[in-house]
């Protein structure tokens, strides 16, 4: 269920995930602005993703609010790159002879 949310949502599955049915299943996406690591819990009292995002860790047992921090993420480090791209076009801009 999880896994293939997350193979749509752009996240590549760890080698090895298949070899071992008992082991953590992991997937990893990766950004301009580093990477992004799902989790999947299948045992004990939670079941849902565990996302590290950024040097932080949330865990999700809902799509909704998975979707909506996925999306908010994304959002951040659109705004980020934005800013370095506007940043590095405006000293190029200085240094013409204009």
């Amino acid at each position: 269920m999880y896994r293939s949310y997350l193979l749509k949502n752009q996240f590549w599955a760890r080698k090895g995930n298949e070899k071992n049915p008992d082991a953590e299943k992991v997937f990893i996406r990766h950004d301009d602005n580093g990477g992004i690591y799902a989790t999947i819990i299948q045992t004990g009292e939670k079941k849902g993703v565990k996302i590290i995002a950024g040097g932080q860790e949330h865990f999700f047992n809902n799509f909704d609010k998975l979707d909506l921090f996925l999306n908010n993420l994304a959002l951040r480090q659109d705004n980020f790159v934005k800013i370095l791209k506007r940043k590095n076009m405006s000293q190029k801009l200085r240094t013409l002879d204009i």
